[in-house]
C-alpha cells in the first residue's frame, strides 16, 4: 500500500502541504518535458544525503533534492528542487557519487569534478568555498573510479592505489597521521591491488584484487570487522573499539566481488551470490539478528541468494537479484525498505511494484532503482524532494522520478 509519511521535524503539517502544493504545481509543468525519439537515456543513479543524480547516456549529470550548499547545482536559485535540473559545466561523465552534501563526477579522462559543500575541503580543491558549479579536484591522473562518504571522499586510480581528501576525525583518510582535515588528496597507506572502495559515515573499505577487504576510519561500532567486541563506554576497556588510521583486513571474508557501505554497517557481496553485513544493528541493519548492538565481524544475511549488486545507505541496504527484482533490509521508519510499511526489517523483504531492474543506489534515508526501459524509480524519505517525483513527501513504495526535460541544455 502507497502511503504518505510523515512531515520533516520542524515543519507544521499544513505548512507542509501548502509548500509541497505551491512546489508540485510549479515543477511538474517544469519537467513535463516528452523523451524524444533517440534522446539520451538514463545510464545510472546515485544517491547522496537528501539529493539524488542521475547519469545520461550522453555524459551529462541531472540532480534533484536538497541544495543548501549548492550540491545539485544553481537550481534555479532555490534550496531544493523536487524535479531533475542540470548541473552545469559537466560533459563526458562516466560516473558519480555523492556524500553528505557534496557530489562528485569522474568524467571519461580520468579528471574528477566536484561541487556543493566544501565545509570539510570536501571538494579537494582548497582555493574554493562551497560551490554551485563544479570545480576540479586535484589529483594525479588514472582515476578509474569515486566513492563518497559522509565528509570524505576517495578515487580509485589504474595502478591500484586509492587516494582520499575532506575530513579525518576518525581516519578515514588513511595515512597513519593525526586528525588532519585536508583539501589536498593524499594516498591510502599499506594498500595496493584496489579494484573497488567504498565509504561510510567516518569510514571507507577497499575491495582487492584477491577478494579480500580491508577497512579504515571509525571502529566504534564494530564496522572495521575486525572482531573488537568492547561495547560504546566498556568497562573492560574504557572505550570502545578504537579507530583505525591504517587499513586492516575484515575477518572471514574472501571471494569478495563487491562492497558497500551505509552510515556505520558494511556489505560484502561473494561470489556465490550470498551478501554478508558487519558493523551496527540497532536497526536491524546487519540482516541477521545479532545478539548484540553490532556484528564485530561478517555474518551471512539470511534469505538471499542469486544477488548481483548490492548497495546501502543510512541504515538500510538492498540487494539486486539476477531476476531483477530488488530486496531490502533495516530501517524503514521512512519507507525506505519500499514494502508498503514503515517497519525495520531484520530479514529481506520484497520492494513492491519493481521488475528489471538493472541499477540501484541509495542517498541517506531514500533508495534509487534504474530498470532496463530506462526508467528511473526512488521510494523513502522525500522530505526535501530527493524522490524526483515533483512532491516533498516521503512514500513507502516506488514513485517514478520525473522526465529529465532534454529539451533543455546542461
Amino acid at each position: 500500500m502507497l502511503r504518505f509519511l510523515r512531515a520533516p521535524r520542524g515543519l507544521g503539517f499544513l505548512a507542509l502541504v501548502g509548500a509541497c502544493l505551491g512546489l508540485a504545481t510549479a515543477e511538474i509543468s517544469a519537467g513535463s518535458s516528452v523523451l524524444a525519439a533517440g534522446a539520451p537515456v538514463a545510464a545510472a543513479i546515485a544517491g547522496g544525503g537528501f539529493a539524488g543524480y542521475e547519469l545520461l547516456s550522453d555524459g551529462r549529470v541531472w540532480a534533484w533534492g536538497d541544495d543548501l550548499e549548492g550540491q545539485i547545482g544553481p537550481a534555479g536559485g532555490r534550496r531544493f528542487s523536487s524535479t531533475p535540473v542540470a548541473v552545469p559545466g559537466l560533459d563526458d561523465v562516466v560516473a558519480v557519487t555523492s556524500g553528505e552534501n557534496t557530489a562528485y563526477a569522474l568524467a571519461r579522462n580520468g579528471v574528477v569534478w566536484a561541487w556543493g559543500s566544501n565545509g570539510q575541503d570536501e571538494l579537494g580543491n582548497p582555493a574554493w568555498a562551497s560551490r554551485e558549479i563544479p570545480v576540479r579536484v586535484r589529483l594525479p591522473g588514472g582515476i578509474i573510479s569515486i566513492a563518497a562518504g559522509a565528509f570524505t571522499a576517495y578515487a580509485l586510480r589504474r595502478d591500484g592505489t586509492v587516494w582520499a581528501w575532506g575530513d579525518d576525525a576518525w581516519g578515514q583518510l588513511g595515512t597513519g597521521g593525526a586528525d588532519v582535515t585536508t583539501g589536498t588528496p593524499r594516498r591510502v597507506q599499506r594498500l595496493g591491488g584496489v579494484v573497488a572502495v567504498a565509504a561510510g559515515a567516518g569510514n571507507a573499505y577497499a575491495l582487492r584484487r584477491d577478494g579480500t577487504v580491508w577497512a579504515w576510519g571509525d571502529g566504534s561500532s564494530g564496522q572495521l570487522g575486525d572482531g573488537c567486541t568492547a561495547p560504546q563506554g566498556s568497562a573492560s576497556r574504557g572505550v570502545a573499539c578504537p579507530e583505525m588510521r591504517v587499513p586492516v583486513r575484515v575477518r572471514g571474508l574472501d571471494n569478495v566481488v563487491a562492497i558497500a557501505s551505509g552510515a556505520f554497517t558494511a556489505y560484502a557481496l561473494l561470489r556465490d551470490g550470498t551478501v554478508w553485513a558487519w558493523g551496527d544493528d540497532d536497526f536491524d541493519a546487519v540482516g541477521s539478528r545479532t545478539r548484540g548492538p553490532y556484528a564485530p565481524e561478517p555474518a551471512s544475511v539470511g534469505g538471499l541468494e542469486h544477488v548481483v549488486a548490492i548497495a546501502a545507505g543510512g541504515d538500510s541496504a538492498y540487494a539486486l537479484l539476477r531476476d531483477g527484482t530488488v530486496w531490502a533490509w533495516g530501517r524503514g521508519v521512512d519507507g525506505e525498505l519500499g514494502d508498503g510499511s514503515v517497519a525495520n526489517r531484520a530479514a529481506p523483504v520484497q520492494v513492491a511494484n519493481l521488475a528489471g531492474v538493472v541499477k540501484i543506489s541509495t542517498g541517506g534515508d531514500s533508495a534509487y532503482a534504474l530498470d532496463r526501459r530506462g526508467r528511473l524509480w526512488a521510494w523513502g524519505a522525500g522530505f526535501y524532494g530527493q524522490l524526483g517525483n515533483g512532491y516533498r513527501l516521503s512514500l513507502d513504495e516506488p514513485t517514478r522520478v520525473r522526465t529529465v526535460p532534454v529539451a533543455a541544455k546542461a
